[in-house]
């Protein structure tokens, strides 16, 4: 195969790369994810706190990581980042939501769902802080891991209630197997529970033991049902309840019951986590950082392709055709690969810009010594390739080397600046040692490149190519 067919083979190739490309582009803007500094959202830190009840540990952090990304998956963000953040702190980043508050009361809500029966709760407080006082500390976190500090909120004109329980509670959380929003007689929102096998036999036993006590006092016999210390609902029980199924009725508007399911869903978080740094960014804010960041790569790519036009010509027109090439197929890249653009990303990317043409110009100075030398474009293309060969390799080995220490050791905004740095280096290495290569060498088959003007060289007797 001649060399010139060789080389329209490679284009074709890339040909079909950039329409692969243009495929995960299409339509431009609405395929790329973008992240929380370009379109707004929450970054929160919590901190996990070390308690007599849930003491912290490497194994309870990761589980709660692991949680925390189950809550963070099904409130629908688009590619929330939850990571850990040094010995007892985790990063969430969640793009794109509308409700910060909210959002936040959901990742870092405990969800410690626990069963007791009324007459396990003993004397009652008029306040938090004189049941805290009985027990002789000045903070819930304080309390030993037996005694358990149960809020009950006022309902229909009564005063809030406190207990201190020292008594387990009859079921917990940990039994359940699901959980959905339903509703009741009168269309107002609960949450249906349902429990595994064991379970179910637990609350089936539980409840008959209440039913029972119920026809021998005749009194009410009230089961609560607590959520991270707070009563949330107390049905009477008269019966016992088979079938493994309870329900959480009460004071829920339909988007409190949903946030509650999930919660409940995912499981609690096997340590308690409080939030030490929150910032939310609005998306106006962060659509003008996009426009700021899109602006100035327009501009650096429209320099860059301006300064080497000019100054290279034709050569230079090689290079703008191999750079958009490169464009192309970066964006591409980054769609198919599910990356989150995020501003340190764009950084990256321009930064890339020039360094995706510094090989053609180290390639470019090198033809034009060959040629200035007395030498044809023929066999300067061919030297000129292989004396800038190995200098490109250096510098671009030697970015991709940092790049990688980056990705490796870095989180958030700084790893996505090294992703985009790398994937770059890459991509601006195949465009110029295959794709400039084979544009150059198909001009110079077609005698494109006859002139030194061309070339931006003074023009002056030359051999022919």
């Amino acid at each position: 195969m001649s060399t010139l067919r060789q080389n329209l083979v490679i284009l074709a190739v890339v040909a079909v790369l950039l329409a692969v490309a243009v495929f995960f582009i299409y339509p431009p803007g609405s395929s790329t994810r973008l992240g929380l500094d370009l379109q707004g959202g929450l970054a929160v830190i919590l901190e996990a706190q070390d308690t007599a009840k849930a003491p912290r540990s490497d194994e309870s952090m990761q589980q709660a990581i692991q949680i925390i990304n189950d809550r963070t998956n099904r409130l629908g963000v688009t590619e929330p980042e939850v990571q850990r953040q040094g010995e007892w702190k985790i990063s969430v980043q969640l793009p794109g939501i509308q409700n910060p508050e909210e959002a936040l009361s959901i990742i870092g809500k405990t969800a410690v769902l626990e069963f007791y029966d009324t007459n396990q709760f003993g004397t009652v407080y008029a306040s938090e802080a004189d049941a805290l006082a009985q027990a002789g500390v000045d903070s819930a976190t304080k309390l030993p891991a037996t005694t358990h500090l149960i809020h009950w909120p006022a309902e229909s004109g009564a005063t809030d209630r406190w207990y201190l329980v020292d008594s387990e509670p009859l079921l917990t959380g940990s039994e359940l197997s699901g959980a959905q929003v339903g509703f009741d007689q009168n269309n107002r929102p609960k949450v249906d529970m349902q429990f595994k096998s064991a379970g179910a036999d637990t609350f089936a036993q539980v409840t008959a033991n209440m039913a029972q006590k119920a026809q021998i006092t005749g009194q009410d016999q009230l089961l609560a049902i607590v959520l991270d210390g707070i009563v949330e609902s107390a049905p009477r029980v008269s019966e016992e309840i088979g079938g493994g199924r309870a329900e959480i009725t009460g004071r829920f508007t339909l988007e409190e019951a949903k946030n509650l399911a999930l919660v409940l869903q995912t499981g609690a978080l096997p340590v308690d986590l409080a939030v030490i740094d929150q910032r939310s960014i609005g998306a106006t804010l962060g659509q003008a950082s996009l426009n700021q960041a899109l602006y100035a790569g327009l501009v650096g790519l429209v320099l860059v392709m301006a300064f080497m036009l000019v100054y290279y010509r034709l050569l230079g027109l090689v290079a703008d055709i191999a750079l958009i090439i490169y464009g192309l197929l970066l964006w591409g890249t980054l769609n198919a690969i599910s990356a989150t653009l995020t501003l340190p990303g764009i950084a990256g990317i321009i930064l890339t810009l020039g360094m995706a043409v510094d090989a053609n110009v180290i390639i470019f100075a090198r033809i034009r010594e060959e040629v200035q030398a007395g030498k044809t474009v023929r066999t300067a293309i061919q030297s000129g390739f292989r004396k800038a060969l190995s200098a490109i390799l250096d510098a671009n080995v030697t970015t991709l080397i940092t790049a990688g220490v980056l990705f490796w050791a870095a989180t958030g905004g700084v790893r996505g600046f090294a992703l985009t740095l790398g994937l770059g280096v890459l991509l601006s290495m195949f465009t110029a040692i295959l794709v400039t290569r084979a544009l150059l060498i198909v001009f110079g088959e077609l005698r494109l490149l006859r002139h030194k003007t061309l070339l931006g060289l003074k023009a002056r007797t030359e051999k022919s190519a």
